[in-house]
């Protein structure tokens, strides 16, 4: 009997402790569960939907047992300048959305930052800073203020919130035809542009930008650009007289394209010194253009002009350094008396550092030398070979042309045929299409570029039979109407892809 007792004890004992246990044990569970109730937690998922210029609403998810939350918006991350709004706190962690209207716009427009804190019992528990930006006012009072035949300048008055803004022209009111938008690099209200076809109805409308937010466009504002008093077509090409074969009858081909196509002035480069300079000017002379060689061109740079349409009051040529010169003539347009400089330009040739540090040589010296014969600030175009472009790494004629103050035709105006042909080539029918030019006409802020041109004959897709030179005629209509007031420079402005109106 005592012995079955015994037995009994520790497995008794067993039972109580194990009791003792989960008893224990579940104590702790519902401590746990306890605390996890009281424990405040931090707003989390924060969303932001701009309505107005000074509204957006606000969106988070928030604690269980958040009494309120207390909701800051500022101009800096600090937040010490911050709208302030309580909102008090759901049941449960359902989300919750406070709309804010009286948010400041400023101009030009600012990312906006905002905090959510959850408040218990005196105790905070804060999230993290996010941001938003506002929608951008409308634009009000849009106007152009200045027309020429090339070019306007339009104004409206300052826009809340914005940093750029979208400007669309179009040849018509519901900017299907011929339409464009651009996007300023900068918050200034006047915008300038050329580029634009004379005595022509358009139509302008700006919307403001504020980083993801966008206005809505403005009515649209009609105009008419000015007629056009005098234009011309410039051309210029490296002929390869003297090192390439069968120069005479190339040249025949050569000369009687640049009359086909209407050109009025030109420049040649390798043209040919002692030996065939003479059969330069005996092919490129006259033609259906009526093409005289201008005084003052040697060493294989020629300059041919129409003297229907141009007087020649001066002109020469001077050495740059490496061997090589430069060629210039003065004129003076018949039509409006406007005068201008034609620089004919060939350079150092090669694609190595060394190339490019001659050809930035020659450069200071032709600009140099210019300046000096160009005192008085009078239009110039710059036409020729400079054996270099943006698609080099390094571009030192390009570099010392644009801080000059003279832009690339090409990129002054939409009106580009062939511009994906690259401007030299061998003498194979190969058509190449790299977009590389080392030819380029560059001008000065007076010119109106109307269009540019690189001028081949093609048989399909390639070159036609026989190939006339290594390099293709470019040619670009410019305009130098009777001297107004400037519109000033363009203003800087980047393409808007897949801009819907």
């Amino acid at each position: 009997m005592a012995g079955r007792r015994t037995r009994r004890g520790p497995r008794r004992l067993l039972i109580v402790l194990l009791c003792l246990a989960v008893v224990g044990a579940l104590g702790v569970g519902l401590s746990r569960t306890y605390a996890e109730q009281e424990r405040l937690e931090a707003p989390t998922g924060l969303t932001a939907k701009p309505l107005t210029p000074t509204s957006v609403e606000l969106d988070w998810r928030g604690s269980d047992n958040a009494e309120e939350y207390v909701v800051r918006v500022g101009p800096d991350r600090a937040l010490t300048r911050a709208v302030t709004a309580k909102v008090k706190a759901r049941d449960d962690r359902r989300r919750t959305t406070l709309t804010l209207s009286d948010v400041r716009a400023a101009v030009p427009g600012v990312d906006q930052y905002y905090r959510v804190d959850a408040i218990k019992d005196g105790k905070v528990r804060s999230s993290r800073i996010a941001r938003f930006r506002l929608k951008p006012a409308p634009v009000r009072r849009l106007k152009v203020t200045t027309v020429t035949p090339g070019g306007i300048k339009a104004t409206w008055r300052r826009t809340p919130n914005a940093r750029q803004f979208d400007v669309s022209i179009a040849r018509d009111k519901r900017f299907t035809k011929k339409a464009t938008t651009v996007r300023t690099l900068g918050t200034g209200r006047t915008f300038i542009t050329n580029g634009l076809r004379p005595d022509t109805d358009y139509w302008i409308r700006v919307r403001a930008v504020n980083g993801d937010q966008v206005g809505a466009f403005t009515k649209p504002v009609t105009f008419t650009t000015g007629v056009r008093e005098s234009s011309f077509r410039v051309g210029t090409w490296n002929v390869c007289s003297e090192k390439c074969s069968a120069y005479p009858s190339r040249a025949r081909i050569m000369a009687s394209f640049i009359n086909a196509n209407k050109i009025d002035i030109f420049g040649l480069q390798e043209a040919g010194g002692e030996r065939v300079g003479a059969t330069t000017n005996a092919i490129f002379t006259g033609g259906s253009q009526g093409f005289v060689r201008a005084e003052g061109g040697a060493r294989a740079r020629y300059i041919f002009y129409r003297p229907a349409l141009f007087e020649q009051i001066s002109g020469g040529s001077f050495p740059i350094g490496d061997g090589r010169d430069t060629t210039w003539a003065k004129f003076r347009t018949r039509d409006t008396g406007r005068t201008f400089y034609f620089v004919d330009v060939h350079l150092e040739n090669g694609k190595s550092a060394d190339a490019n540090a001659k050809r930035s040589r020659e450069m200071d010296v032709m600009l140099g030398r210019m300046a000096q014969i160009n005192d008085t600030g009078t239009p110039m175009i710059y036409a020729g070979d400079f054996n270099s472009g943006t698609h080099r790494a390094a571009d030192a004629p390009g570099v010392k042309m644009r801080a000059a103050g003279f832009a690339n035709s090409f990129l002054q105006t939409k009106d580009v045929t062939n511009g994906r042909i690259s401007t030299s080539h061998t003498f194979a029918t190969t058509l190449l299409a790299a977009g590389a030019h080392v030819d380029h006409i560059w001008v000065s802020k007076d010119f109106d570029v109307e269009s540019w041109a690189q001028l081949v004959r093609l048989d399909g897709g390639s070159y036609a039979r026989p190939v006339t030179s290594d390099h293709n005629l470019l040619s670009a209509v410019v305009a130098l109407d009777a001297a107004k007031a400037s519109l000033g420079d363009p203003t800087p402005t980047t393409t808007v892809g897949e801009l819907t109106p």
